[in-house]
């Protein structure tokens, strides 16, 4: 049995374009737009009214390293595509539904061990070359097969036995795999935030060939000439679409002045006069003619920026700036920087969550951690209401790690467990667990009769987890337990940790469609499964293993089950056995779910939602469709 997706498509019209194309046209320098379209352009429907041309979206990023904020704003051109979420769908899967995106249509066969996708006819790169299953065939034997440019392959691929694709006519190719792979077109919606994508889309063989020694027998002593230390990091500066602007790309914008270009101080990008879209009404996307975004390592400066009204969009994925603590400045300067506020829900199902090492190496300390009933008596030894309002300016709410209610997957009993503040019950759990002995200054005594100290490490990257560290000391101080808080950057903590020297750790957990593809808050999947970082390590196959026991084994075998069902309630249910072990073992002691995020926009900016969902593995605010997003006259 086969299923076949399939996504809009524009009916026999007459089509506009914008007037700097026009002119371009007009001049002999461009096809009408009719011959730049694909033969059934994709539609996008525009979230409020058809727009106008015209105008420069200005953003900013916070580093030359920044590229995730580049692909969720005007690069996110993938085969397929998340759909624009809003708060009154009802989320039936795990994440936000998909749909056929660059790929015209696709087809399931096979239970998900094969997908057919079909491109679009007389779909072009932005330099009018026209892309083909040639080119994704490129990707798959001359990129994604070659060890010297990609060393191992993408987990997506591996976990179902290894990938084939082939070719079946200039519009048609196959991806195959020995198992069944239930979750590749949600694999593939995923933004492709790295420098070097590895993704279908990304790889022009018409341009790239050049570079590639199975193409051009002078490729190793061309990039030698040319300053690279050999083929292989020339094909990757090559290809890399924000450094090199004559790399021929889908996008909707094209960089014009590429990062360390020019100043090294902004990325600009122009329109694709090729681009495959329209509105309902025939008119070449994307609305925008151009796009600049300023790099600015200095968030102070990217606060003043922000708040003076020199960037058309901000929030907490874009410029990194729209922090509880800042909300009042952007409130004050509304009128005088000309934008309003917009809501993102975020992807965090919890903002700082404490986890004790159950794998600590340290036999006494890994048994003290072990005991659930110690871990739920410190976590009931915090008042959460008490540090959200006092730290995070009571924008949160006291929940364990958990899912957000928007998700079908939230659990009001696992949110809530042990959050309510009870010294004296804390006091009786942790009599109960055993330690019952306590030395002259009142701490508790462990199994080795010393008293029971945690070091807590925490990364100084967010100063409102010392702040609450400092807060949980005393709370834990009553119950007789020694917190030390041990701060470092993030570099030196995930040392320590995936070196499995850590008694606790503090970070924030993710969630949404973030936690089908890491889990690790639930089960440990990886050596950043802080509770459990050599469990995690046995789990991926990464250095320092430990067998763990049975029931977090059943875990991860319902975990790679998921991966192998395209059966959308029946992931759902084994997500939710997974979740049901996390609640019972409180692998982590969550302190505050964040409520909402907040976005400021140009007042003049149209067909933007207002309720943007984001998350680091649902595109922001690309599912958001970036291209029909327009300026309103003044």
């Amino acid at each position: 049995m086969a299923t076949l997706l399939l996504c809009g498509t524009a009916l026999a019209q007459d089509f506009s374009e914008a007037p700097v194309l026009a002119e371009q046209v007009e001049s002999g320098n461009l096809p009408p737009v009719a011959e730049r379209l694909p033969a059934d352009p994709m539609v996008v429907e525009p979230f409020e009214s058809v727009g106008q041309y015209g105008g420069t979206w200005r953003l900013t990023m916070n580093s030359a390293s920044d590229i995730s904020t580049l692909v969720r704003t005007i690069g996110y051109e993938n085969l397929t595509r998340w759909e624009t979420w809003q708060p009154d769908q009802v989320q039936e899967d795990i994440v936000p539904n998909v749909k056929p995106n660059v790929a015209e249509s696709i087809e399931i066969e096979d239970e998900g061990r094969a997908y057919v996708f079909k491109l679009r006819e007389g779909m072009k790169w932005s330099d009018g070359a026209p892309f083909t299953a040639d080119d994704i065939m490129f990707w798959y034997e001359d990129v994604f097969l070659n060890t010297e440019l990609f060393p191992s392959q993408p987990r997506w691929s591996t976990r179902a036995g290894g990938l084939t694709v082939e070719k079946i006519d200039d519009l048609t190719v196959r991806f195959s795999f020995p198992e069944p792979n239930g979750m590749l077109l949600q694999q593939f919606a995923i933004p492709a935030n790295a420098t070097e994508p590895n993704v279908p889309t990304a790889y022009p063989r018409h341009y790239l060939e050049q570079f590639h020694p199975d193409f051009n027998e002078n490729a190793e002593s061309e990039a030698q000439a040319s300053g690279a230390q050999n083929w292989v990091t020339n094909f990757h500066a090559m290809a890399d679409a924000w450094r090199n602007p004559n790399v021929p790309r889908l996008n909707p914008w094209i960089v014009e002045v590429g990062i360390g270009q020019g100043a090294g101080t902004q990325v600009i990008a122009q329109r694709n006069p090729y681009y495959f879209k329209v509105d309902t009404e025939g008119n070449q996307l994307p609305y925008m003619d151009r796009v600049t975004v300023d790099i600015i390592s200095d968030n102070q400066v990217t606060l003043l920026k922000a708040a003076n009204g020199d960037f058309d969009m901000v929030d907490s994925y874009i410029g990194f700036v729209t922090t509880p603590e800042n909300r009042g400045t952007f409130f004050d300067n509304q009128e005088r920087g000309q934008y309003e506020f917009y809501e993102v829900l975020p992807n965090r199902a919890n903002m700082m969550i404490i986890s004790l090492n159950l794998t600590h190496k340290d036999p006494v300390k890994r048994e003290i951690f072990n005991n659930l009933q110690f871990r739920q008596a410190l976590s009931t030894a915090i008042d959460r209401e008490e540090v959200i309002e006092l730290v995070w300016l009571g924008q949160g709410r006291p929940f364990q790690t958990v899912e957000r209610p928007e998700s079908p997957l939230f659990d009001e009993e696992m949110a809530t467990q042990f959050t309510t503040f009870d010294i004296a019950l804390a006091n009786q759990m942790l009599d109960e667990a055993g330690f019952t002995e306590k030395n002259g200054e009142g701490f508790r005594l462990g199994p080795d009769g010393n008293p029971i100290q945690i070091t807590m490490d925490i990364s100084v990257l967010r100063q409102p987890w010392i702040d609450s560290a400092e807060l949980i000391k005393g709370y834990w101080r009553q119950v007789g337990i020694d917190l030390l808080i041990n701060t470092s950057d993030t570099t030196a903590l995930n040392q320590r940790v995936r070196a499995n020297d850590h008694d606790a750790a503090v970070w924030s957990a993710s969630g949404g469609a973030d936690t089908i593809f890491d889990p690790k808050y639930y089960v440990p999947s990886s050596q950043d499964a802080f509770y459990a970082t050599t469990w995690g390590q046995w789990y991926a196959g990464q250095p320092n293993p430990e067998e763990p026991p049975q029931a977090v084994q059943e875990q991860m075998a319902l975990y790679d089950e998921i991966f192998q069902t395209v059966d959308v309630p029946r992931r759902l249910e084994l997500m939710r056995q997974i979740m049901q072990t996390a609640k019972e073992q409180l692998y982590t002691i969550g302190v505050m779910q964040p409520t909402t995020d907040y976005g400021i926009i140009n007042r003049l900016m149209r067909n933007v939602p207002q309720v943007l969902l984001a998350s680091t593995q649902y595109t922001h605010p690309g599912s958001a469709n970036p291209e029909q997003f327009y300026y309103a006259s003044e």
